[in-house]
């Protein structure tokens, strides 16, 4: 055993293709590189309003909840007196 299997390892990722090695279409696409732009995609800022909008509706939301709450303790404090 001089070197690693080729077989049902991981080292099979690579073919032999014509005498060169080729990767499998899997591995070949590299990532994306990071963008250095100042200013965000459309996308970006679509997705940053929908989420500023969202937040707004959980805040809403959130006081509404403590509001009737605050409604039912002093409904069962006159009540219980």
């Amino acid at each position: 055993m001089d070197g690693p299997q080729v077989g049902n390892t991981r080292v099979s990722a690579v073919w032999q293709c014509e005498g060169e090695d080729e990767l499998m279409g899997l591995f070949r696409r590299s990532k994306p590189a990071a963008r250095t732009h100042a200013k965000p995609t459309l996308r970006e800022r679509k997705a940053a309003e929908r989420t500023a909008k969202a937040e707004a509706t959980l805040v809403e939301t959130e006081q509404k909840i403590h509001q009737i709450a605050d409604e039912a303790r002093s409904d069962i404090r006159e009540s219980s007196a």
